[in-house]
């Protein structure tokens, strides 16, 4: 059983602010939750593959999906990425 954390800084094109973005996942209770600045969803598995169903189904977020799958097979992405177990703690995964 785990509980980990992934994140990317980005800047919010609205605020001008860097915000987190988080995605993590607790086999404890078998929930995906994504953060984004100071907004969170937390969804069970069936939730998170039906968003995925739709995002996947969807002509606007399907290309923004492909867009990133051909960036990081190509080696092209620039989203710098950390890990933590404890959202206290954050190690280097990923240079951008």
């Amino acid at each position: 059983m785990s509980f980990n954390t992934e994140k990317i800084i980005v800047k919010n094109e609205d605020t001008g602010k860097e915000e987190d973005v988080k995605l993590f996942y607790s086999t404890i209770t078998d929930n995906v939750g994504i953060t984004c600045g100071e907004q969170e969803v937390f969804l069970t598995q069936d939730q998170f593959k039906a968003l995925a169903y739709l995002m996947e189904r969807c002509f606007y977020t399907r290309e923004m999906l492909h867009e990133v799958w051909t960036a990081k097979r190509c080696c092209e992405l620039s989203y710098t990425v950390y890990f933590s177990h404890d959202e206290k703690t954050w190690e280097l995964v990923e240079k951008g």
